[in-house]
């Protein structure tokens, strides 16, 4: 083995990478090998554990790259700790898939114009006429500004953009993009030193973008993150000065974005009054000391199941393109964000799954409550945290952005939207004896543990004050555990090997809710037999929706939440019950969809009287929408005494209403009923409209999301019509006809 190269900077760790033999698949050359072995990599982190969490990232992507025929990348050794980190290329499919829902790119180029107002009227205000556009990895934000350059090159002869690929030691620096490349020039960082003679040097490499002409010129900086690693971000701060300069010719305006996963970009970055990395201090710019803020509002999730979901066929049938049948996985995985749609789709997910799972779960063997709560709530969305933790799983996992104050920047909100793939892979660390990732896909082997185990990080999670709950939302979050606790043991019984048929039969399902009620959960059968109905949720998600139960049924969202593997908690202000779970029952050789309503009770006692006035108001319910088949579910949870509780039984009839009352021990198995009594510790509507987007790309009716109180001026009712008709435009004519 050669030798670990030296750091360059005292900012620069030098990391030798150990690579096995047995990582290498069959056909290999001996000549491949021993160059992958002799490389190291440069980890721009102080941290000592970074060569770990590359070699566990290298170890899963190695056998993928080598196979697909990447070789000459993959004997880059800067190359090897980029790809090694990423789920895919950041290149990836930009070019191959077709934008079909504009909203986002309307959006976004509303916000650059604005931006070339600066020099005119808001520069005694604003810093630098730039913002940042942040959202979590795959929601398409390089696809964003890849079809706004394309867009507007080729409209606008006044505007020129240019998408520049920012790295730090890797890539072709600054020589420009590689030959077919959507990037027109990378920006290499590690070229320009922190100092005078690095800033002057990066300046003038900016300086070849402004025309002699006049035009107006973007400048959309790709992988901004870079930018941020050294020095309290010297780069970014260099180039945020070069915004500022007067002395541009004559009719040149310049304006940047600058997009990352990391809210580090929206940070203000105050200079030092004598500052040696910059002349801000000299005042030889334009600018007042205000940010404009992020834009974070992409609104991607579920939208490849309108426009490429259909191609593959229903759950069960033969696909050609794939020789293989259609699993409910295959499914689900079209539900979620795009990058992983787009790469099931392809048939490229499955090498991707062990990279994603790291991704969620930080890399760490050993799990902090904050990776803790971003497995947990990815399938439960347990409430809000810091800003400083949603930062953190915004930028390193897969939370999504839905709210940013730009006057305190230590506001932020986060959601977990439907997102069947990183549900499914959590779902496969919450049962004690799944095996599915082992060390071979770099994966620890004991990652996995019972549900009892992550039912007692959640409650240190609530206890110390890391997540803050809604209102009642402990009680539902339990309840919601509970149930996929039970899910997931009879589905790991029923298929063990794949976890890719992800319904499980309602009665026997019912049957181990009702089971754990009398402490026998051994006697569920274990031999999956035909059901006529069934249910089919690994995540359950946050739904804002103000629908009633037959608008949700006439709009066909109870066949796509089936579809998508999710349930819904339902708005707060619903009184009749908490949790909507779609049943799927066949009727004459077809599926059919009905609700499952569910009213969670986290009380002492419940009398008998309260029981049934609970279940009631369920029947009620689905009395007034016209709806004759369905399920009520009253689910208690806390009560101090269930010894009298006499066993319920559910049989589901279509054409009948069925009603069962579980309650769930005090000792459950799953520590459901610890979690519901745990002690514990939001913007408004804008949030909730980003975090139910999913469902009104689905088709949902948008009139029904915001309150009756919300006035027609409010920006988060003008922010639901943008995105209702941008759907609206997008799927025009275009038919769903997986079910029908």
């Amino acid at each position: 083995d050669s030798p670990p190269v030296a750091p360059k900077d005292e900012d620069t760790l030098g990391v030798h990478i150990t690579i096995d033999e047995e990582w290498f698949k069959d056909g290999i050359t001996a000549e491949d090998k021993t160059a992958v072995k002799l490389q190291s990599i440069y980890g721009l982190n102080r941290n000592s554990d970074f060569a770990k969490i590359v070699q566990k990232h290298l170890k899963i992507n190695l056998s993928h790259f080598l196979k697909s025929g990447e070789k000459r990348k993959l004997l880059d050794s800067t190359f090897l700790a980029s790809a090694s980190a990423r789920v895919a290329n950041i290149e990836y499919d930009i070019k191959g898939s077709e934008m079909l829902y504009k909203r986002d790119l309307t959006a976004f180029d509303d916000r650059v114009k604005e931006l070339f107002e600066w020099k005119n009227k808001d520069s005694k205000d604003y810093m630098a006429p730039y913002f940042p556009l942040i959202q979590s990895s795959g929601t398409g934000k390089t696809k964003l500004m890849h079809e706004y350059k394309n867009m507007t090159n080729n409209t606008d002869a006044h505007v020129h953009v240019e998408l520049i690929l920012c790295q730090d030691g890797a890539g072709p620096g600054t020589s420009g993009a590689s030959e077919g490349s959507i990037f027109s020039n990378t920006l290499d960082v590690s070229k320009f030193d922190a100092g005078e003679s690095g800033q002057t040097g990066l300046c003038q490499w900016l300086d070849m973008f402004v025309p002699k002409e006049e035009k107006k010129v973007v400048l959309l900086f790709d992988e901004s993150q870079h930018l941020m690693n050294k020095h309290d971000a010297w780069h970014f701060r260099c180039i945020r000065w070069w915004l500022r300069l007067p002395n541009r010719p004559e009719g040149v305006n310049v304006v940047s974005v600058f997009a990352g996963t990391t809210t580090r970009l929206a940070n203000y970055y105050t200079e030092p009054k004598q500052s040696t990395s910059s002349r801000d201090a000299i005042m030889e710019y334009l600018g007042g000391d205000k940010l404009y803020p992020p834009f974070y509002q992409i609104t991607t999730t579920g939208i490849v199941s309108r426009t490429d979901g259909t191609k593959f066929g229903r759950a069960g049938e033969h696909c050609e393109d794939w020789n293989r049948v259609v699993t409910e996985f295959d499914v689900a995985a079209q539900y979620g964000r795009p990058l992983l749609a787009r790469l099931h789709l392809k048939g490229e997910l499955m090498p991707a799954l062990g990279s994603i799972l790291l991704r969620i779960r930080g890399g760490e063997s050993e799990l902090s409550l904050r990776k803790s709560y971003s497995l947990l709530a990815t399938r439960l969305q347990m409430g809000q945290v810091s800003f400083d933790v949603a930062s953190e799983l915004v930028a390193s996992g897969y939370a999504h952005l839905t709210h940013f104050s730009p006057e305190n920047n230590a506001v932020a909100e986060i959601a977990f939207l439907p997102d069947p793939v990183c549900a499914w892979l959590a779902m496969t660390q919450m049962i004690g004896d799944c095996r599915l990732f082992g060390t071979s896909n770099g994966v620890p082997a004991n990652c996995s543990n019972p549900a009892s185990f992550w039912s007692e990080k959640a409650i240190k999670i609530y206890s110390s004050a890391l997540c803050r709950p809604g209102k009642g939302d402990v009680g539902e979050v339990a309840a919601a555990f509970y149930m996929l606790a039970c899910a997931d043991e009879l589905r790991y019984t029923l298929n063990p090997d794949h976890l890719t048929q992800l319904s499980v039969p309602l009665e026997e399902w019912i049957a181990r809710l009702l089971l754990q009620s009398k402490g026998d959960t051994k006697s569920v059968i274990s031999v999956r037999e035909p059901a006529r109905a069934q249910v089919n949720f690994i995540q359950v998600c946050r739904d804002y929706l103000r629908h009633s139960v037959d608008e949700i049924q006439r709009s066909g969202l109870l066949r796509h939440w089936y579809l998508a593997g999710r349930a819904s908690y339902v708005y707060a202000s619903c009184v009749a019950y908490d949790i909507l779970v779609p049943i799927q029952y066949n009727l004459n050789g077809a599926p059919h969809y009905c609700p499952m309503l569910v009213s969670v009770k986290n009380r002492v006692k419940y009398s008998e009287n309260q029981r049934s006035a609970a279940i009631d108001a369920m029947k009620n319910v689905l009395s007034k929408a016209k709806i004759t088949t369905g399920v009520c579910v009253l689910l208690l949870i806390g009560l101090e005494d269930t010894s009298h509780d006499e066993p319920s039984t559910l049989h589901f009839q279509v054409g009948e209403i069925s009603t069962v009352v579980i309650v769930v021990p005090e000792e459950d198995d799953f520590g459901a009923t610890k979690l519901a009594l745990c002690s514990t510790c939001g913007g408004g509507e804008e949030s909730e409209v980003m975090a139910s987007h999913a469902d009104l790309a689905l088709g949902a009716y948008g009139d029904r999301l915001l309150r009756t109180s919300t006035k027609v001026n409010d920006p988060s009712k003008k922010l639901l019509e943008k995105i209702s008709s941008g759907y609206s435009e997008a799927f025009a004519g275009t038919s769903d006809e997986r079910m029908t």
